[in-house]
């Protein structure tokens, strides 16, 4: 998902846009757009937030470009500060409940309106469902009912695959401490989806991967996917379960994907009736 620049090129680059260079300053930039997007997309699950932090992310890497030590490559320095920003944002919000996304399919069943509005939106030509997709929606859901420095040391370590060391300067703090935070919030991730999915647990409470690839429109349905599995030879554990869930949510197109729109559209909701519960 992160694109290398080696060492030379990006210090020879780095000069030039602090220099004024603005090509220079494109070239650094541009291969780190995307899985910088999607980063901040899945830290703070609102397309609209995730576009204004990112250009307010790039705001500041131009800003501080001359700041820049090289003790740490160029791509570590910029998701540091995107991180940063990411945090500022989600200590003004809520965390989200873990049953957030069944209170907004029960809203949604209830509501004739927002079932046509869901409705019409499967049958746009573009249109597509992907289950994978949606397994990352719920791992972004899940995330943000953790604090919001746990859900950091997931994503840079487990998703982005920062080494220990990297995401703990990242976050700018130890790496022991680090660890700490990135172990509590893998047992808080496992826990909630032992409880929830019936991707990994027949009896779980949530089974919309499956209600939603029935639901769409022929044609427009992707793959089906039973449930997660673990790897060939390996024993079927809650933790070697969430790494094959992992597996899929380091692949999926969640920002750009066939089935942004209708995510766009849950995160939306969700995130309006998070913030309202008292």
């Amino acid at each position: 998902m992160l694109p290398q620049i080696s060492i030379e090129p990006e210090s020879s680059l780095v000069d030039r846009a602090r220099s004024g260079d603005e090509g220079a300053f494109t070239e650094l930039v541009e291969p780190l757009r995307r899985p910088l997007f999607a980063y901040v997309y899945r830290m703070v699950t609102h397309r609209a937030d995730a576009e204004d932090l990112m250009q307010e992310v790039l705001v500041r890497v131009l800003e501080n470009l001359r700041t820049f030590r090289e003790q740490a490559s160029f791509k570590t320095w910029v998701f540091g500060i995107a991180t940063h920003a990411c945090l500022d944002h989600l200590r003004s919000k809520k965390r989200w409940r873990v049953e957030a996304q069944l209170e907004g399919e029960r809203e949604h069943d209830a509501s004739p309106e927002q079932a046509e509005g869901l409705k019409s939106l499967m049958s746009q030509a573009d249109f597509v469902y992907e289950v994978r997709e949606h397994i990352t929606f719920c791992f972004a859901c899940i995330g943000r009912t953790l604090e919001p420095e746990e859900q950091a040391a997931m994503m840079l370590k487990e998703v982005l695959g920062f080494t220990a060391l990297e995401a703990a300067g990242i976050l700018q703090v130890s790496e022991p401490i680090f660890r700490h935070r990135l172990s509590s919030a893998r047992a808080k991730m496992i826990e909630s989806f032992e409880g929830l999915c019936q991707l990994i647990n027949k009896s779980g409470a949530c089974w919309q991967c499956r209600g939603l690839h029935e639901h769409v429109p022929e044609g427009h349905r992707g793959a089906a996917l039973v449930q997660i599995e673990v790897a060939p030879g390996m024993a079927v554990t809650p933790e070697n379960l969430f790494e094959a869930r992992l597996a899929i949510v380091r692949e999926a197109d969640l920002e750009q994907g066939t089935t942004r729109a209708m995510h766009d559209m849950f995160y939306e909701g969700i995130s309006e009736r998070e913030e309202n519960v008292v």
